[in-house]
């Protein structure tokens, strides 16, 4: 239970953020901190601190308007500190982890009596390594003579320039080696050859460790009250058990900002998929990287039997993947994806992956040892088996050549399994994808739901955690994200309604075209609806749910809009929306073409839209193979999948982008939505009850 002590100390602090700020007392940010304050003062402790009691999660959602990042850091913070726990913030896109990282906590903790420090936690991947950006440097400068051209793309000439001004910048100390806050944008290939991943890095062997950008700041976040990180390293940490990066679960209050995210994020996460070419491309590339090294530092007497077995095993991988490219063909066909029914592979796809396996473990083990004998030679003060110019030289694409193994092992695990009658089914397919100038057929694995994963290694082991996001419920229900997400039973769920004024504010249109979106007429009727209704002289969205409509309603309105029209697709999303704003800026209109990622997390107040256009209702593409497994589970499990999966999904779409319109409480405007079937159909009006009650028009 919330002791009083601490209750009184939340409220001052409230009462400071609101003289202090200029903010205006608001009743649903009050009911959100008490909300999250009760359920989070309700953890009970043992001897060691860890929670030992059913309660502790608050799941809220807060409407647009509420305020709710200050709501939760002053509902838990508090309660972190007194109990000696990190506060563990998380977001979905990096948009909120920035304006919460540079603009919400200074604010704050300016403000507050109660002094706390933060840190930014993100991946190692999205930090400089100076060893690699010196081994580039070597390299472009013809100094270092270089094996990493048997395993990837050498740097090129042109980014010389790029890699100087970086070592420059980081040496003088004007650049932190976080990617995110270079200047400027800086493509995938450039990035590569200066960051290191968990197995390129040699940690405190490394010559540089004591000036590394990503031990800099794990260091600053050891020191952190609060840590800002996003979905995917969170997950990320609590695979490999929890701690391993991030705080330990047991010690952590989370706070999943975009909560909506989670299960998506996660299904992602445990995704995994290899392509046939590629996988032969790479186990080339190890057998002629292997005889190189074996001539540059001969062979140990301990590694003597597993490295001379090591081609023989490579061959072995490389003929059974040559066997395999001809079934796949012979099952894909002209397709450009195929779904197993159920998640079973034909049994001869099946005994032909699993044959991989005999002579991939031996392979990964000797991988592994290699890559550990390696990193032995690094270190000065242990006797390695390797000279240490041999093991800085070979380290680096070494790792690379275990890591990849490592996903092979992996991905045939998930691939080759058979779920036991009654488990939730594992979604297995073939697509069709490119590979340079040719193309590759990729086979993926994911399981449908990870609702079972995170009540295991999130709910039932972390000190407490609150979920929040403007969109939790779907149909006017938390079932869809208690069941996605796995949250227990006992997880306090709130809903806290928008202080805004929607009747007042806004206007909600169903527009009843003469065909719906499964008509051939549907296109011409939209681009004539558009062009008749759209005022080209104000800020307005329009929200497709395909790039192919997108692309041909541009191509219809392009002549007649070209001075007013900016399509995603054609520029980069935050160019749009700068080139956007200055126009309204500049007096005038202007329309964005949007899809999916337009629909959440644009924030366009004011002038900058006053109306929002909805082709479509946003359902899920049909052809998803996860989204059509999951269909099919539920069907066969006696339940209806597109009420019970589709229709919800489509809902919460809906609603955020719906959300687009009223972003301050001072905003007007208008929503179309060009979709008759919410007017025709059963269902719409399910879909027309969960949105905002704007005045129906």
């Amino acid at each position: 239970m919330l002791n009083n002590e601490t209750k009184q100390r939340i409220q001052a602090l409230y009462r400071e953020c609101i003289a202090d700020m200029g903010l205006k007392p608001r009743y649903g940010q009050r009911v959100m901190i008490a909300e999250i304050a009760k359920t989070l003062g309700a953890v009970q402790e043992d001897d060691k601190g860890q929670r030992s009691n059913d309660q502790g999660i608050a799941v809220v959602e807060a409407g647009t308007g509420t305020g709710k990042t200050l709501a939760y850091l002053l509902a838990s913070l508090p309660i972190a500190i007194e109990r000696e726990k990190k506060l563990l913030v998380s977001t979905a896109t990096v948009a909120l982890q920035e304006q919460i990282l540079d603009k919400d906590l200074p604010a704050l903790k300016k403000t507050l009596s109660m002094p706390f420090n933060f840190a930014l936690a993100k991946g190692r991947g999205r930090y400089l390594c100076l060893l690699k950006l010196d081994k580039a440097l070597q390299q472009l400068s013809g100094i270092l003579s270089t094996t990493i051209d048997l395993f990837e793309q050498s740097p090129e000439e042109q980014d010389k320039e790029l890699y100087e001004s970086m070592l420059t910048a980081y040496g003088r100390g004007s650049w932190d080696g976080d990617r995110d806050r270079w200047a400027d944008e800086i493509e995938p290939d450039q990035w590569q050859h200066v960051t290191a991943t968990h197995r390129e890095c040699s940690n405190r062997r490394c010559p540089h460790f004591n000036n590394c950008a990503f031990f800099k700041a794990r260091e600053a976040m050891e020191n952190a009250d609060v840590i800002v990180a996003n979905h995917d390293l969170v997950l990320a940490d609590l695979s490999l058990g929890g701690g391993a990066v991030l705080p330990a679960p047991d010690k952590t209050l989370y706070v999943f900002d975009e909560g909506h995210h989670l299960a998506d994020k996660a299904l992602n996460h445990f995704r995994l998929e290899i392509g046939a070419r590629a996988q032969r491309q790479w186990l080339r590339q190890l057998e002629k990287g292997l005889e190189q090294f074996i001539g540059d530092a001969g062979i140990p007497p301990a590694l003597m039997h597993s490295l001379s077995e090591a081609p023989g095993q490579i061959q072995s991988l490389i003929q059974s993947l040559s066997l395999l490219w001809p079934l796949l063909m012979e099952q894909l066909g002209d397709r450009e994806r195929l779904r197993y029914e159920f998640g079973r592979l034909p049994d001869n796809l099946r005994d032909l992956l699993a044959n991989l396996r005999g002579p991939l473990q031996p392979l990964l083990q000797t991988l592994d040892k290699l890559n550990d004998s390696l990193q032995t030679s690094l270190d000065p003060k242990e006797t390695g088996d390797f000279a240490r110019d041999v093991a800085e030289n070979w380290q680096t694409p070494m790792a690379m050549m275990l890591a990849r193994a490592e996903q092979l092992s992996e991905a045939l695990s998930w691939l080759c399994a058979e779920e036991e009658e009654g488990a939730l089914p594992v979604a297995r397919w073939l697509s069709r994808v490119p590979m340079g100038d040719d193309w590759d057929i990729r086979l993926s694995a994911s399981p449908i739901a990870i609702a079972d994963q995170l009540r295991r290694n999130l709910w039932s082991r972390c000190y407490g955690a609150v979920v929040t996001s403007a969109t939790l419920t779907a149909l006017n229900s938390f079932s869809k994200l208690q069941w996605e997400a796995g949250l227990p039973d006992w997880a306090s769920y709130h809903r806290v309604a928008s202080p805004f004024d929607y009747a007042a504010a806004g206007e909600l249109e169903l527009v009843s075209l003469a065909s719906d979106p499964k008509s051939e007429q549907f296109q011409q009727d939209v681009e004539a609806w558009l062009q008749q209704h759209v005022d080209l002289a104000r800020g307005t969205l329009v929200l497709f749910s395909s790039r192919a409509q997108l692309e041909a309603t541009r191509d219809a309105v392009l002549s007649d809009w070209r001075e007013t029209l900016l399509c995603q697709g054609f520029l980069p999303k935050a160019e749009i929306v700068r080139r956007h704003k200055q126009r309204i800026d500049d007096g005038g209109g202007n329309v964005i073409f949007g899809l999916a990622s337009f629909a959440e997390g644009i924030d366009l107040p004011g002038d900058y839209v006053t109306h929002v256009v909805i082709v479509k209702i946003p359902f899920a593409v049909p052809d998803d193979p996860i989204q059509a497994a999951t269909s099919e589970w539920l069907e066969s499990r006696g339940r209806n999948a597109f009420m019970d999966l589709t229709l919800p999904a489509a809902s919460i779409r809906l609603v955020q982008a719906c959300g687009r319109l009223i972003r301050k409480e001072s905003d007007r405007g208008r929503i179309s939505v060009l979709d008759k079937r919410l007017t025709t159909k059963r269902y719409g009006r399910l879909l027309v009850e969960s949105l905002p009650p704007l005045r129906r028009i």
